[in-house]
């Protein structure tokens, strides 16, 4: 019995597609090099990795094919045949008995051995069941069948970066395959300002950024009401919100089960930062080896990032942790400790009442400060020293733990030309008093310059300095 690829994905174009020219461009240059390519695209969920592969390959004959949530590899080769047998208009396809992988990506194999074609795995951790299976009978026939079309491109997918990073990246099997790595990342300012509209304030964009991280599908959301602030609120204190329950989905598509990432999120939305051994403490677990993989896997994934002060190697063990998805860290600040009232409804007539405005600008603060330090070429290019080189990052040391527990200068330059820049950040709603000079010398009292280096003090605040 003889069968073809008869019916392509069809997609519709989405005009209002903004941003991803990097990526794109990307494309373009895999097109162009006219030989069998393996891309990578990964990244955490709702960035819009499905939205930007369709989009952009919508007009090469595009063969999709979907992992299920949580299913066994029995049933997961049943979908996938389910699938084939639409692409192919033949209800026969889907009742075709395989016993492995292999066997099912050899027969696909067959069906593309010619022609221009794009192959797209999405959620590819679900496929594989988080396991080097599927990786490995992908090895095989790509080696014997794929490669040798030579407009053949195949794109892996996945939202877990851990399982993209371990089974694929580092995998024997697929290694320097004409594979094309491309981590997708959330939008930047000006992606969120062309997503979100003109008439939103500066002072609204950045809220919007500090709270979803720049995802586009979280942006959606964010367009419902009059202003950010109401519909953050609506999304994620009403009953059915689209926010309220993210953290269960993100969690699900990104790692495998283990309920001690999520403690491990719990814990550190309860504070700004904290060290290793006050996370092993919360787990009640010992800080060692199983404790390493689930900080890697989170760091892996994008959830939280390890750091240590501007001045020592990374390896240091002065080290402390914080979460950088900035979803996750409002989800763990402000959703998760009142999900069972949210549940009840008791917020539905006044989803704002969830959300103390004293609260949330202090948090935003936080989530500012964090920014800032991913934002550093942009302060040393207005800042004039970008052509000088430079070590940045937050300051703290042992001997600061023992004399102010808690204290962290969030953003200092180390610079060549002999100059310490010192930044003082403060995420306000109005022009910042002669008061952070006070809080600024607190800070300097406490500061290591054995190098007797210039001091530069710098304000980064969204209304500036008073007067004063």
């Amino acid at each position: 019995m003889t069968f073809a690829l008869q019916r392509p994905l069809k997609v519709h174009q989405n005009k209002t597609f903004i941003g991803r020219r990097a990526e794109m461009h990307r494309f373009q240059e895999i097109e162009a090099r006219q030989e069998a390519s393996l891309v990578v695209v990964y990244g955490r969920r709702r960035v819009g990795k499905t939205e930007l592969i369709e989009q952009y390959f919508r007009e090469r004959r595009l063969i999709k094919f979907e992992g299920l949530e949580g299913a066994s590899p029995e049933a997961q080769i049943s979908h996938f045949l389910y699938q084939l047998s639409k692409y192919t208009k033949d209800p026969l396809v889907s009742q075709l008995k395989f016993g492995s992988w292999l066997e099912v990506l050899d027969f696909l194999g067959d069906l593309v051995l010619k022609g221009k074609w794009t192959l797209y795995f999405e959620e590819i951790q679900w496929l594989a069941n988080y396991s080097d299976t599927f990786i490995s009978a992908l090895k095989y026939v790509w080696d014997n069948k794929l490669r040798h079309n030579k407009e053949l491109i195949l794109i892996l997918c996945g939202s877990s970066p851990s399982f993209i990073i371990n089974k694929i990246f580092h995998s024997r099997a697929l290694y320097n395959r004409s594979q094309y790595p491309l981590l997708l990342k959330e939008f930047n300012l000006q992606e969120i300002r062309d997503f979100l509209g003109p008439r939103r304030s500066p002072h609204e964009i950045m809220d919007a950024c500090l709270t979803t991280g720049g995802i586009p599908e979280y942006l959606k959301y964010l367009k419902t009401s009059s202003s950010i602030f109401l519909s953050l609120s609506r999304e994620s204190f009403r009953q059915g919100g689209f926010f309220t329950d993210e953290d269960e989905r993100i969690f699900i598509s990104s790692l495998a089960k283990n309920p001690n990432y999520q403690r491990i999120i719990e814990f550190l939305g309860k504070r700004k930062f904290s060290t290793r051994d006050e996370i092993a403490k919360y787990l009640k677990i010992k800080p060692g080896g199983n404790l390493t993989e689930l900080l890697k896997d989170l760091e892996t994934c994008g959830f939280i990032s390890r750091y240590v002060p501007y001045y020592l190697k990374p390896e240091s063990m002065l080290s402390r942790y914080c979460i950088t998805d900035s979803f996750l860290q409002f989800h763990a600040k402000f959703i998760r400790p009142i999900k069972k009232r949210i549940a009840r409804g008791d917020y539905d007539e006044d989803p704002t009442r969830a959300l103390p405005k004293e609260s949330y600008q202090k948090w935003l603060g936080f989530a500012f400060e964090r920014f800032c330090q991913k934002s550093h070429r942009i302060f040393s290019n207005v800042l004039g020293f970008s052509a000088v080189q430079y070590r940045c990052g937050p300051f703290f040391s042992r001997r600061t733990d023992e004399l102010n527990p808690g204290y962290q200068i969030d953003l200092l330059f180390d610079r060549d030309d002999k100059v310490l820049t010192v930044c003082e950040i403060k995420y306000t709603e109005a022009a910042v008093g002669t008061e952070v000079i006070n809080e600024m010398d607190r800070k300097l009292e406490l500061l290591l310059n054995p190098k007797k280096k210039s001091i530069q003090r710098i304000l980064i605040a969204p209304f500036g300095a008073t007067k004063a």
